[in-house]
This record gives structure tokens, sequence and C-alpha cells, in this order.
């Protein structure tokens, strides 16, 4: 009989175990050896490598920027959209990863690799956006409407909120068209899509909104923080899934040997 037992209890891995596996599974397949050099650089989370008053380029916001930014500027406000912008993206990846580690600890036949899989693509497209706004905010010299530095360009706040709703936009809108109950109703399931997109950049519009009206940022700096933030989402989306981005038809991105590959597709 201990032999009956033993081969049960292989043919079961634990929890811990079947967690173990698929963390490394999902991390071995999410990330690639250059994404290394760019974590080191998040980890290191600079943004005055080079001084303000030698920063190679100078870009001043024009006058319907100033005018924009009195009238709506509230002097001294510290609105919701504000919160440190990391926050809310940290709760959802905390919150999937706890999810996948207690579902697959109590029930034997969840698979961790698909909930670990996306929470680490996720935090790879937050990485990117901080990453990316480091290096602006250290080679562009603009001062804020509250001239408390020069780091005006470009928002980080709204780079990093449309990175999110970006990517949790492109996999919400994946599984609900995926889900079989749906099939038969497509109105519902266009209904939801444009739901949850509409309130995910929502919330992103509004964090814009709100580093103008408390004097932070200029409008473009909002508009640039915005652009980047969703291409890197979508992006990392298309790379982490082997997927187009279908934001922009004709464009996408997929993994290759030496690096992630960029496409451009055109028809005549």
């Amino acid at each position: 009989m201990q032999p009956l037992a033993h081969a049960q209890y292989e043919a079961h891995p634990s929890g811990i175990e079947r967690l173990t596996e698929g963390f490394t599974a999902a991390a071995d397949d999410a990330l690639a050896w250059y994404d290394g050099p760019i974590y080191l650089v998040y980890l290191v989370n600079v943004y005055d490598i080079v001084p303000q008053d030698a920063k190679p380029i100078v870009i001043g916001p024009s006058d319907a920027e100033r005018a924009l930014a009195r009238g709506i500027g509230v002097p001294g406000a510290s609105s919701p959209g504000s919160l440190e912008p990391f926050t809310i993206p940290h709760l959802l990846i905390a919150s999937r990863m706890l999810y996948t580690a207690g579902r697959t600890i109590l029930d034997d036949r969840h698979d961790p690799q698909p909930g670990f899989h996306q929470a680490l693509g996720f935090y790879k497209a937050l990485v990117y956006t901080q990453v990316t706004t480091q290096f602006a905010k250290n080679l562009v010299h603009r001062e804020r409407p509250d001239r408390s530095d020069s780091k005006s360009f470009f928002s980080g706040h709204t780079s990093t909120t449309f990175a999110m709703s970006s990517y949790l936009q492109r996999e919400l809108d994946d599984a609900i068209f995926e889900w079989d109950a749906l099939r038969r109703a497509p109105v519902l399931r266009n209904i939801l899509r444009a739901g949850s997109a509409a309130a995910l950049y929502g919330w992103a519009g509004y964090v814009g909104y709100s580093r103008m009206r408390d004097q932070r940022h200029y409008l473009t700096d909002v508009i640039v923080g915005a652009a980047i933030g969703s291409l890197i989402g979508h992006f990392v989306y298309g790379q982490v899934n082997q997927a187009g981005t279908t934001a922009f038809p004709g464009l996408g991105i997929a993994p290759g040997e030496d690096g992630p590959l960029l496409s451009l597709r055109m028809q005549f």
C-alpha cells in the first residue's frame, strides 16, 4: 500500500510546488533577457542624474498652455488623481498574486501560470513606462506650473495610469470577447467592452486633468504622458501574450531571438 500512496502523492503535487512551478513558467514566458537592464534602472529610480541647469533639452510652455494652466490651476490643491501613481497598480498586482496563490493552494485543479503571467506582464508595462519617464525627466528641462522644479516633462502620473489602463483594457477586452456566455449576445458583449474601456480611460483622463489642476503639469506634459503610457501598455501586452496590438491596425509587436520585433503591415 505504501508505494500506491506514494504514487498518488506524486500525482498530486502540493500547492506550494504548483505555485513555484507556475510562477517559474510564467516568468520564463513573460520576461526576456533584455528586461534585466531595464529592471535595474527601474530599481535605481533616479530622477536627478543630470543637474537641472545642465539638461540638454529645454521645452518652454506656449502662451496658450500658460493661460490654460492659470485658468484651471488651483494653488496648493491636491486632487485624488495626484495619488502616488503606483499605489493602485501595486494593489491590483498584489491582489491578483494573492488570489492566484490562494486558489492554487485550495484547488488542486487550478493552474496558477495564467494569473502569474498576466500579473508579471502588467508589472513589466509599468516598469518600462517608469524608466521611459525617468529618462525624459533627466534630459528635458521644463519648469512646472508651480515652479517647484524642472521635471514637468512629461507627466509620470499620467503615463503610468495610461499604461495601466491600456494593458488592463486589452486584457479585459480579450476576456470579454472570449467569454462563451456572450457569444450569442454580441450587443451585450460590445457594451461590456466599451464600458470597461470607458471606466479605465476615464480614470486615466481624470488623473491627467488632476495634474494640471494641481499645477504640476502643462497640457502637453499630460498629452505626451498619455501617449507614451498607452503605447507601452499596448505593446507590452502584445509582446507578453504573443499577439499584435489591435489598437493600431497593421502595427504589431512580437518576441524575437534578439528582442521584441516591431512590424508594420501595409496593404495595396
